[in-house]
């Protein structure tokens, strides 16, 4: 195995932790409006994701939901049912789109539903880059 120079995933690993933590509160309300929770759960998942890239030496083309996932299925495989799940939430705010802006609230379902997925790739990022 080949050793990994670059400590940066470390630190992406940590944020994603950080940002899905902030984003899924224990006590039964957020303090946060559901805009900055998505946004929240977004960071955490771009975290996650370029642990998980930085970890194998590579980058994502740019930061949208699309970007992320095909750049992370470059170095592992990703379930469909995942990556559908993660990508039907896309559109609720194109913030890092080239070709345009928009933005939505999301609801209570969509940000449980986001927050389940973003879990999920976390668990895969944790994996994933546990084989120092």
């Amino acid at each position: 195995m080949m050793a990994k120079s670059n400590l940066n995933w470390e630190k992406w690993l940590k944020e994603g932790d950080q940002y899905l933590n902030a984003a899924t509160p224990k006590a039964e309300k957020s303090v946060f409006n559901p805009d900055i929770r998505y946004n929240l759960l977004s960071m955490s998942l771009e975290g996650y994701i370029m642990a998980i890239l930085d970890y194998n030496n590579n980058l994502p083309f740019n930061h949208t939901y699309t970007d992320l996932m095909f750049s992370l299925e470059t170095v592992l495989p990703v379930e469909a049912s995942l990556r559908a799940r993660i990508l039907k939430y896309e559109n609720i705010q194109s913030i890092c789109s080239i070709e345009k802006y928009h933005r939505q609230a999301p609801t209570s379902e969509e940000l449980d539903d986001l927050k389940d997925a973003v879990g999920t790739v976390g668990k895969i990022a944790h994996q994933a880059c546990s084989a120092v």
